[in-house]
């Protein structure tokens, strides 16, 4: 397992969520949502007057398959190590799988 952080020397914003969920991918089944709310972080990006709108990473994989129980309670232990002592509503994180590349990754726009 590789934790990622990608860098983001423009600020990033929408194009990170069009290329996570592009509709190639999207249509052959390769992405797609696993928590969180495209449209409403596409709505907090567009409320964000400052240059670094976005931090985008990912944890990845070598092999495609893990179980969901696993990737639920990873996806919960880095939000809590990123976010501590804060609750749900006071973050927001998209998280988006990618089966496209010959192995999984757990790809985060906070």
């Amino acid at each position: 397992m590789i934790v990622k952080f990608f860098s983001n020397a423009k600020g990033g914003g929408k194009e990170g969520i069009d290329y996570l969920l592009n509709d190639i991918r999207v249509h052959d089944g390769t992405a797609f949502v696993l928590r969180g709310n495209e449209h409403t972080t596409r709505a907090i990006i567009d409320s964000i007057s400052r240059k670094q709108k976005v931090t985008m990473g990912a944890i990845v994989f070598e092999k495609e398959q893990i179980s969901d129980e696993f990737k639920e309670q990873l996806m919960t232990n880095f939000e809590e190590l990123l976010f501590p002592g804060m609750k749900k509503d006071q973050y927001n994180i998209l998280w988006v799988q990618h089966l496209d590349k010959g192995k999984l990754e757990l790809n985060f726009v906070i």
